[in-house]
C-alpha cells in the first residue's frame, strides 16, 4: 500500500492564490506559532458578519412589511366577503319582493272580480227593494179601494181582508230589513273598492291575464298607488330588475369584441372611481345592485393589489431567510475554525 501510494508534495501551482498569500503572513505577536489563513479567516468573518447583519435586517424589513400587507389583505378579504353576503341577502329580498309583486297582481285581479260581484249583488238588492216599494204602493191602492167600498160582504178580519192584513204584516217585516241590508251592502261595496284600490289604483277594466308568463313583477311607467306600488318602489330601489354582469367566460353571454369592449369600459370606469388605499380615505357607499357596485369592484381591486404584494413579499422573505441561514452557517463555521486555530490558545 505504501509503495503503491507514495506521498508527494503538493504542487504549489495548484494552490489558491489567496490561500498562498495568507499562509505567507506571520503574526507579529507570536511569530513562532502561526496558522495558515488565520488572519484571512478573521477578515472573512468580518465580511460575513456584515453580510449577515444586512441579510437579517432585510429579512426583518420584509417580515414587517408582510405583517402590514397581511393585515390589509385579510381586512379587504373580510370586506369583500361581507359585500358578497350582503349581495346574497339583497338577492333574497329581491326574490321576495318579486313574489309579493306577482301575487299582489293576482290578488288585485281577484279583488276586481269581487268588486264586480258585490256591485252586481248591490244592483240586485236595490232592484229588490225598488220592487218592494212598488208592491207597497199597490197594497196602499188596494187598501184605499177597500176602505171606500161599502160592500157588507167585506168584513174586517175575515176573508180577503184577513189575507191582506197578513200580507201587510209580512211586507212590513221585509221593509224593516231594507235599512240594515242597504247599509250593509253599501259598506260591502265601499270595502271591496278599498281592498282593490289599496292593492293598486289601476283600472279594473284593463286587460290582464293572471296566468300569462309574460307578466312582469313591476313594469310600465304609469303612476298608480297602493300596496303594489310600494312593493315596486322597493323593487326598483334595490334595482332588482337590473341583471348582474355575466361572469361566464365561455362565451355563453355577451360574445366577441362587444364583450371585450364592455369589459374594458367597465374596468376603466371602476379604476377611475376607485380611490387608492394609500389615501387612507374609504367611503363605503354601495350602489344597487351590489353586483355592479363600484365600491365592490374597488374592494376587489384593493384585495388583488394586497394579495399581489403578499405573494411578492412572501417570496422575498423566503429568499432573505435562505440567505440569512446560509450566512449564519458560514459565520458559525468560521467562528469554530478560527477558535480551533487561534494561536493564543493553540500555541500555549
Amino acid at each position: 500500500m505504501l509503495t503503491k501510494h507514495n506521498y508527494t508534495d503538493v504542487d504549489s501551482a495548484k494552490w489558491d492564490e489567496k490561500g498562498l498569500d495568507c499562509c505567507k503572513t506571520t503574526n507579529p505577536d507570536n511569530p513562532t506559532c502561526v496558522d495558515c489563513c488565520y488572519d484571512s479567516w478573521q477578515t472573512e468573518l468580518r465580511i460575513v458578519t456584515q453580510k449577515y447583519s444586512k441579510a437579517a435586517e432585510q429579512a426583518t424589513q420584509y417580515q414587517n412589511k408582510l405583517t402590514v400587507v397581511t393585515s390589509s389583505r385579510s381586512t379587504y378579504r373580510k370586506w369583500f366577503d361581507e359585500i358578497n353576503d350582503l349581495q346574497d341577502t339583497a338577492t333574497e329580498i329581491c326574490n321576495q319582493l318579486e313574489l309579493l309583486a306577482v301575487q299582489s297582481d293576482k290578488i288585485w285581479y281577484n279583488s276586481c272580480k269581487a268588486v264586480d260581484a258585490v256591485e252586481t249583488l248591490f244592483c240586485m238588492i236595490r232592484d229588490f227593494f225598488t220592487q218592494l216599494d212598488l208592491i207597497t204602493t199597490q197594497y196602499a191602492d188596494i187598501q184605499n179601494c177597500i176602505t171606500n167600498n161599502t160592500d157588507p160582504s167585506l168584513v174586517k178580519g175575515q176573508g180577503i181582508l184577513k189575507a191582506l192584513d197578513d200580507y201587510k204584516a209580512k211586507l212590513d217585516i221585509v221593509v224593516k230589513l231594507r235599512d240594515d241590508t242597504s247599509k250593509n251592502i253599501v259598506t260591502a261595496v265601499k270595502l271591496v273598492h278599498q281592498i282593490a284600490n289599496n292593492i293598486s289604483t289601476r283600472n279594473c277594466n284593463e286587460n290582464f291575464d293572471p296566468c300569462s308568463k309574460k307578466n312582469k313583477a313591476c313594469s310600465g311607467d304609469d303612476i298608480y298607488y297602493g300596496f303594489k306600488t310600494v312593493i315596486c318602489e322597493w323593487y326598483k330601489s334595490f334595482a332588482c330588475d337590473v341583471p348582474c354582469p355575466d361572469t361566464d367566460t365561455t362565451g355563453t353571454g355577451t360574445t366577441g369584441t362587444t364583450a371585450s369592449a364592455q369589459t374594458n369600459t367597465n374596468t376603466n370606469t371602476i379604476q377611475s372611481d376607485c380611490k387608492d388605499d394609500d389615501d387612507c380615505e374609504l367611503v363605503p357607499t354601495l350602489d344597487l345592485p351590489i353586483c355592479k357596485s363600484s365600491y365592490k369592484q374597488c374592494v376587489k381591486k384593493w384585495y388583488d393589489k394586497a394579495d399581489g404584494e403578499y405573494k411578492e413579499l412572501t417570496g422575498k422573505l423566503q429568499d432573505a431567510n435562505k440567505e440569512k441561514e446560509a450566512l449564519t452557517a458560514c459565520k458559525n463555521s468560521l467562528v469554530k475554525a478560527i477558535k480551533a486555530v487561534d494561536p493564543k490558545t493553540r500555541c500555549n
